[in-house]
């Protein structure tokens, strides 16, 4: 379905990375009245400024929803920040892969903040912000060394935590396919002075997709990463899709190895978890027909990002001084085929 739009502007809101998970996100928010800046580069704007982007959402193989946004007053393709002219930004989603330099894309996303704008940070590896649920030593030992822009927002209390629980990919430049759909965006303020603002963006959200309220923003940003981390690896080891895996059951006691590793450290620094390590499989596995985004770029001899995922749990784990022995056993395994391969 082409989506209309007549209604009055209810947000700006930027969507900084253009790939299958972002342009789900600009079509959904779309939707529910906001003005999307969206921010793409190379074939893809090309081919969205000239044609327009196409969404189709599935549950697995059932095609349940078409989208089709094409550039507009309303819809606004850009590859640059600078074509966005003097207007207020009021929601800032980076969903750029997790290999780009976040302390750069800060610093171009400086010059249109205010002090309303909300910025909804990566959610696929540890977030800079995370170690605020650590005892106060070590908070105040972190901010010491963390990047000025990164340690000024969270000072100005603008940031807001987001996990993506689904399964998308760019079929080619334009055209993008959302294949299941397992609990949506879950969404939380990390300060509370922002959730009547977050209230309301999850509220925009739900009007087409799902976006459940959360307990605690640290403990699901930080199952989500661990559990990309957890599957990416041994679908890279084993080179199996989400079928396949959930037939091998080495495989899924690996899953289930690391996950339970990484949530020890949830209990050391007593957080509350809500949800089991294999419930979190399960869930995982409802995508039946889906290839682990890593497994997908080593089968296409693309750059694989599980360095840059490892390293986000690496530097916490030497902050905590705590190891994952067997997470880390699997890693360097994984790393070794990755770098023989290439």
């Amino acid at each position: 379905m082409a989506i209309s739009f007549h209604k009055k502007v209810k947000k700006n809101t930027l969507i900084y990375g253009g790939g299958a998970i972002g342009s789900y996100l600009a079509a959904c928010l779309f939707k529910a009245n906001h003005k999307i800046f969206f921010l793409c580069r190379n074939k893809n704007y090309k081919i969205i400024k000239l044609k327009g982007l196409d969404i189709k959402v599935y549950n697995n193989s059932t095609l349940k929803k078409k989208f089709h946004l094409n550039n507009s007053k309303r819809f606004i393709v850009i590859k640059k920040l600078e074509e966005i002219k003097k207007e207020k930004i009021d929601n800032i989603f980076i969903t750029t892969k997790i290999n780009q330099n976040l302390k750069k894309i800060f610093k171009n996303i400086e010059p249109y903040l205010d002090k309303k704008t909300l910025i909804i940070t990566p959610c696929t590896s540890i977030p800079f912000w995370w170690y605020k649920c650590l005892n106060v030593n070590l908070q105040n030992k972190i901010d010491k060394n963390l990047y000025y822009l990164f340690l000024k927002n969270i000072k100005k209390k603008n940031l807001v935590g987001m996990t993506m629980w689904l399964s998308g990919k760019i079929q080619k430049p334009g055209t993008i396919i959302i294949s299941h759909i397992q609990r949506g965006f879950p969404i939380k303020e990390i300060f509370g002075e922002r959730k009547e603002q977050v209230d309301e963006l999850r509220n925009d959200l739900k009007k087409t997709t799902l976006s459940p309220k959360i307990k605690n923003i640290f403990f699901e940003i930080f199952i989500k990463s661990l559990n990309s981390l957890a599957f990416n690896m041994i679908a890279l080891k084993h080179e199996q899709n989400n079928k396949e895996l959930k037939e091998n059951k080495k495989a899924i006691k690996e899953v289930s190895d690391i996950l339970n590793e990484g949530d020890k450290i949830l209990k050391i620094n007593k957080i509350k978890i809500f949800q089991s390590p294999q419930s979190r499989i399960a869930q995982t596995l409802k995508s039946k027909n889906h290839t682990m985004s890593m497994l997908n770029a080593f089968n296409n001899k693309e750059e694989i990002e599980l360095k840059f995922l490892w390293l986000s749990f690496k530097k916490l784990t030497d902050t905590l001084k705590y190891k994952m022995k067997k997470t880390e056993k699997t890693y360097n395994y994984v790393s070794k085929k990755i770098n023989e391969y290439f």
